[in-house]
């Protein structure tokens, strides 16, 4: 959330605040996450105002003019393509090194068709302060020349970034930061007043509202301001949305975002001419409705889908979009304002089922401030009056069927003081709570009884609650630690964790060196939908999200979503190979089982060297391989491979053992799965149980002498059926190759006319050493043709000629 600290002032009449960076220590303090502080003047350094000298046609150019224009420190040639840009005029002009605000990119001495150009002068799109990008801005013709643009328009402000956790959302309004600012400094903030001159009809004359979705929607106002001027916004309006980053559209539209950012309450502005019937109801839509959003964009509904309607159809996405048909245009006269409470989880739920998220639906699934709804409208209202010139309908006409109750939450000072490690008053805990509007209303036998604001009901629930609330107010840092949490890491050193973490290490740097890339996918999953129907999930009590209701039985579901999303955006023939480190989770009898796994997966283009002509895909093989080139690197060379077959979807399953242990599965995809995540492409991939691995490796490794004589090599072209396979040639060289066979490597394949058409030549290096001796001719010839014997008998090879 950005908040604008003028905007913020506003607010808190009669307090002086500290400099920013003692006033962001404070906040710090206070719990507040400060994430960035920007200076507004800052993004203008370089922008200066300007005069147009003179203005020539571009002579290669007919949309370009050459401007000559006095910056203060100089004359500067300005190539320019704006058609409003004249003599005589006063300019903002970016001078070299400024960075432009939309787009980002920095302004450079440069050639523009022929022409130099030595600045450039800008709109007030280009500088991010409207949608206008018809013309240049031109400034008023008293300035003085070389004043700094930030100083001319008064961008003085400082802007700070707050990071929210979404319990907060009473924090996504300048009011509601002023609340926490005014409890700092031991006061209270002040909304501003509003006065409304209500000149029309009454407003249930004009429109009628039905709530049909109770359960959804809990307050719906409306009115309805008449005869309205839609025009561009004042100055000072523009320049408070500006400072948090919104453009200014209309003065209509942008009193609207204007109160949503001062209060936190959304609002909508329906063109009340275009709502048929004058009639708002609030329901669910159909499910496979269609729905033309603001954005021109088409949306498929369902039947949890909030919907304001009108008499004859849906008019917008409740509390998150508008819709075309009733959006206001230059053309509007007359609006209907809408405030209203929606349900946060509904909100979310359709936000998310839409993959639409908007200023409005990030703070209704947070949940609003019900009692700010009849402030925000009135305050929609009287600006609009006073900017647009409207007439307001008499009385707000307020649908809220079921008020809330009260919400009271009891804390007991003994409990605070023994958390907080703290000997604090009452006196002192009412007085702390007061400032941010928790009101102490009474007492029991035990405990202190508060009533918690409305813009607080859905985070302050418990007593633990209001106790965080006492320490963020007393102060953090006033809290003092009375135990030493520090662990000697010497004497908390365990090896078997020091293992895992260094094959881990090893691991993840073999497989970057083989070109994989490393991903991370989210533990949470949906238990209806876990890796593995053999293993019970771990279900969340209190899961964030109905769809993460879980922990993950492995780690394919992440691995095949990311593959589908490469191939998906990259396309079929690009090389994909990822691998994942990561826990996985079991339920055993209730006793929670978590396990350290590796998955690695391959689809789509053969990344190796190929050595004939043309293009492979990759194979079972190439998975294979990569287990064996790990587990050699790990010297845990004796596995074995048992093969599954499914033939009914075309899966494979290869269980990787050493000894008793199942060290892992290479996998596959089966049809089934390739459809759950919409891949055409075939996908092969290998989980690994490193708890396992880490038991069945040596503490100590075995080395090996290398030989001290000199090796011999010798190449061998070997003609052989096209069926044959190579791990059948492979197998008869490790067994036939005896000690004096130290490695051999495939170099070519040939297949065509000079074998014949049924037939393929394979050409291996072979490398021959012994421990003891040189070799000779004769000793390494008897070698060769012992394994060339072989290769005929076992293989049916036979020597090329």
């Amino acid at each position: 959330m950005r908040i604008s600290l003028n905007w913020l002032k506003e607010y808190l009449p009669g307090i002086e605040l500290d400099p920013i960076e003692s006033l962001s220590e404070k906040l710090i303090d206070a719990g507040f996450d400060i994430e960035s502080i920007e200076n507004e003047s800052e993004i203008f350094n370089g922008f200066v105002v300007g005069e147009v000298l003179t203005k020539e046609k571009h002579p290669n150019a007919d949309k370009l003019s050459v401007c000559t224009v006095d910056s203060g420190s100089g004359i500067l040639n300005i190539v320019c393509g704006a058609p409003n840009v004249d003599k005589g005029q006063k300019v903002c002009v970016a001078m070299i090194g400024a960075i432009i605000p939309n787009g980002g990119f920095e302004i450079k001495k440069s050639k523009i068709r022929g022409e130099m150009s030595e600045g450039m002068i800008c709109s007030e799109s280009e500088l991010n302060l409207s949608e206008n990008h018809d013309g240049i801005m031109v400034l008023k013709s008293e300035t003085n020349i070389g004043t700094p643009f930030a100083e001319y328009s008064g961008l003085n402000d400082i802007v700070l970034e707050i990071g929210l956790t979404p319990n907060r959302g009473d924090l996504l309004s300048h009011f509601g930061v002023a609340r926490e600012v005014a409890g700092i400094y031991g006061s209270k903030p002040k909304l501003p007043e509003t006065k409304l001159d209500e000149s029309g009809s009454k407003t249930n004359e004009l429109i009628d509202i039905n709530i049909e979705s109770r359960e959804y929607c809990k307050r719906f106002t409306g009115r309805v301001i008449s005869n309205v001027n839609i025009a561009e916004s004042p100055g000072w309006l523009k320049k408070r949305l500006i400072s948090v980053g919104l453009r200014p559209r209309n003065n209509i539209v942008d009193i609207t975002n204007f109160v949503m950012l001062e209060t936190g309450q959304p609002l909508h502005a329906f063109d009340y001419d275009k709502i048929r019937g004058k009639r708002i109801i609030v329901k669910t839509a159909k499910d496979g409705d269609k729905f033309v959003t603001l954005d021109s964009k088409e949306r498929n509904l369902s039947s949890e889908s909030l919907m304001v309607c009108d008499a004859e159809g849906y008019s917008a996405i409740a509390g998150v979009m508008g819709g075309e048909l009733s959006e206001i245009t230059d053309t509007t006269r007359n609006v209907f304002l809408e405030s209203a409470y929606f349900d946060p989880v509904n909100i979310r739920k359709n936000s998310k089922r839409l993959g639409l998220i908007t200023d409005a639906s990030h703070r209704f699934e947070r949940g609003v401030d019900i009692d700010m709804v009849k402030f925000a409208s009135l305050r929609a209202a009287s600006l609009m009056q006073e900017i647009a010139g409207g007439e307001i309908s008499n009385d707000l006409l307020d649908v809220y069927p079921a008020p809330f109750e009260t919400s009271e939450v009891e804390m007991r000072l003994g409990k605070a003081n023994n958390l907080l490690g703290l000997d604090l008053l009452k006196e002192t805990v009412v007085n702390l709570l007061g400032r941010i509007g928790i009101e102490h209303t009474g007492n029991n036998s035990e405990s202190l009884i508060f009533k918690i604001p409305e813009s607080r009901r859905n985070d302050i629930q418990r007593e633990p609650d209001l106790i965080e609330e006492v320490a963020r107010l007393y102060g953090y840092s006033r809290i003092e630690s009375k135990y030493d949490f520090r662990t000697s890491l010497i004497k908390s050193r365990n090896h078997e964790s020091e293992k895992l973490l260094s094959i881990k290490s090893l691991i993840t740097d073999h497989l970057v060196g083989r070109g994989f890339n490393e991903i991370i996918s989210t533990p949470l999953t949906d238990v209806r939908n876990s890796d593995s129907s053999n293993v019970n999930a771990v279900r969340l009590e209190n899961s964030m999200t109905t769809e993460l209701n879980g922990m993950r039985t492995g780690l394919s579901n992440g691995l095949m979503k990311i593959i589908s999303f490469n191939i998906n955006n990259l396309g079929k023939d690009v090389s994909i190979k990822l691998f994942e480190v990561g826990k996985v989770f079991a339920d055993k009898s209730n006793v929670i089982e978590e396990r350290d796994c590796l998955i690695f997966g391959i689809s789509g283009r053969y990344d190796g060297r190929i050595l004939y002509d043309g293009e492979r895909r990759f194979e079972l093989s190439d998975i294979k391989g990569e287990v064996n080139m790990i587990l050699s690197k790990l010297n845990l060379e004796n596995f074995g491979l048992i093969y599954y077959n499914d033939n009914q979807f075309g899966g494979i399953r290869i269980d990787v053992g050493l000894d008793d242990c199942l060290l892992g599965n290479i996998y596959k995809a089966d049809s089934n799965l390739l459809k759950k995540f919409d891949i055409e492409s075939d996908v092969y991939f290998c989980q690994l149980f490193l708890d396992e691995i880490s038991k069945n490796l040596k503490d100590k490794s075995n080395f090996k002498e290398i030989s001290k004589f000199p090796s011999v090599k010798r190449d061998i072209a070997l003609v052989v059926d096209k069926s044959t396979s190579y791990e059948s040639l492979e197998s008869v060289l490790n067994i036939s190759g005896s000690k004096l066979l130290k490695s051999f490597d495939l170099i070519d394949v040939y297949e065509g006319e000079q074998v014949g058409s049924s037939k393929k030549s394979l050409t291996f290096s072979l490398e021959f050493a012994s421990d003891d001796k040189t070799l000779t001719d004769a000793e390494t010839n008897e070698a060769l043709k012992k394994i060339m014997k072989d290769l005929q008998n076992k293989a049916g090879a036979i020597l090329r000629s």
